[in-house]
């Protein structure tokens, strides 16, 4: 039902001493013969403190067997968070992401009264059931030089359907003027909106991003696309303050083409190491018009189409999206936060919704038993595609145990719950448009996924 949670420290080798022709100087078997802590004394450097040897970053509690990881890149959204991997070929790197998963949904029957509609609605929410290839990621970075750095992700298993354009997840190159404090981006990388986005898809604690992530990028706020951007970490300490601003290219392409078909932005802080702060935005400036879109089907025809000689025309408008996320980690607890909020530029296929809003929040700890890993999560998620109207509105309740093993395999297992308002259209709809969207049913979804990395 709808309804409105101790080792002792090494020390360095002593430094040689050169003998020295001095007539009073002592020979070496007594100088040999000092106490051990008068030669330590003179000889040993000193120590860094603590605060100049700490790493930057927070160590995950998915990665404690590892150890703190490199210096993440300032343009977040890579698969692993920036983590190296142990696959070298010279200057290249390489990561190796597999997912595979069954999953099952239980679900009523459809009461829509429309001829066809029921039996469509009961297929839909059943969609992707069974076994399934998730992911199957192949990354390959190198960092020729300090200053710039090249990194591509692909997604094989985007091969196995009909549209293989979502094969290229990122490729991109990083100039580093001044690394850390001044960095450039350019290629196909991730929009700075969401953390569900821009986190670690390996290192996310549940089978699925949940519904606010499907939204975000059907509409082009959140996810990859193709642009330039710059970092910025003026203070002190960059982890303090870094500040993000880009260009993308969004829905402005072929006879609409704009070098700012949307423009992100991003500011974001790590007061203590446990804590980070972020607010963004995505702002489409523009609205566009399609009238015989080249990549168009046969089953991209508009139900009722402004010009019947342009049946599959496509139109955009113009709009923002915001965020703002707040993520606590310390030792194996983390917790996250966040609140979304912004316009449907998705003309067609919006059904009179004018904006959207979602705020969620998720918990994790970890803890070891024998070999193994063991992560409980659980995560709430309010979501409302249709702020306007009575209508949109989707409460989702996840719990998920997590069982590793070393760093390389991951089991999850999720239970999903969500509740739906009445007349609430589903998140993607098929193709071609019916005239009236179809509707989103409550339901559990169980899911059983393997993961493994490289």
């Amino acid at each position: 039902m709808w309804g409105f949670a101790p080792l002792a420290q090494a020390q360095p080798a002593p430094a040689s001493v050169t003998p020295t022709t001095n007539a009073n100087a002592q020979p070496a078997a007594a100088s040999a013969a000092q106490p051990a802590a008068a030669s330590s004394s003179a000889l040993t450097p000193p120590q860094p403190t603590a605060a100049e040897t700490e790493p930057d970053t927070t160590v995950s509690p998915h990665d404690e067997e590892a150890g703190p990881s490199p210096q993440p890149s300032s343009f977040e959204g890579d698969a692993w968070g920036d983590e190296q991997g142990k696959l070298n070929a010279g200057p290249l790197s390489f990561r190796i992401l597999l997912q595979t998963r069954y999953e099952h949904t239980y679900a009523e029957s459809s009461e829509n009264t429309r001829v066809g509609y029921a039996l469509r609605e009961d297929v839909l929410v059943r969609d992707g059931d069974g076994y399934g290839l998730q992911r199957l990621f192949f990354r390959m970075a190198a960092n020729p030089l300090p200053w710039v750095e090249f990194k591509t992700i692909l997604d094989f298993a985007k091969l196995r359907g009909s549209d293989v354009s979502n094969v290229l997840k990122q490729a991109y190159f990083t100039l580093k003027p001044i690394p850390e404090r001044v960095e450039i981006a350019a290629g196909v990388f991730k929009l700075p909106y969401s953390i569900l986005e821009l986190d670690p898809v390996a290192r996310f604690e549940l089978a699925n991003l949940g519904d606010a992530d499907e939204v975000i990028k059907n509409l082009g706020f959140g996810g990859r696309d193709v642009g330039v951007e710059l970092m910025v970490a003026p203070l002190e300490k960059p982890r303090w303050l870094r500040l993000l601003v880009g260009a993308f290219r969004a829905h402005a392409k072929d006879e609409n083409a704009s070098p700012v078909g949307a423009i992100g932005a991003r500011i974001e802080s790590r007061p203590w190491k446990e804590l980070r702060l972020g607010v963004d935005v995505v702002g489409m400036p523009s609205s566009y018009n399609y009238k015989q879109p080249f990549e168009t089907s046969s089953k991209d025809v508009l139900p009722m189409p402004p010009d019947p000689l342009y049946p599959r025309e496509q139109r955009w408008g113009s709009g923002k999206a915001y965020s703002a996320d707040i993520s606590y980690t310390r030792k194996r607890f983390t917790v996250r936060v966040e609140g979304l909020l912004g316009d449907r530029v998705d003309i067609d296929t919006r059904y009179n919704a004018r904006s959207f809003g979602s705020v969620w929040a998720l918990a994790a700890y970890r803890f070891k038993v024998g070999p193994l890993g063991l992560m409980p999560a659980a995560r709430v998620e309010f979501m409302d595609t249709d702020r306007e109207h009575k209508t949109g509105g989707r409460r989702a309740l996840s719990f998920a145990l997590n069982v590793l093993y070393k760093k390389s395999v991951r089991l999850v297992l999720d239970v999903t719950r969500t509740d739906v308002q009445g007349d609430t259209p589903v998140i993607e709809q098929p193709q071609p448009l019916a005239l009236y969207p179809y509707l989103d049913l409550d339901n559990t979804r169980v899911t059983a996924q393997l993961q493994l990395e490289l």
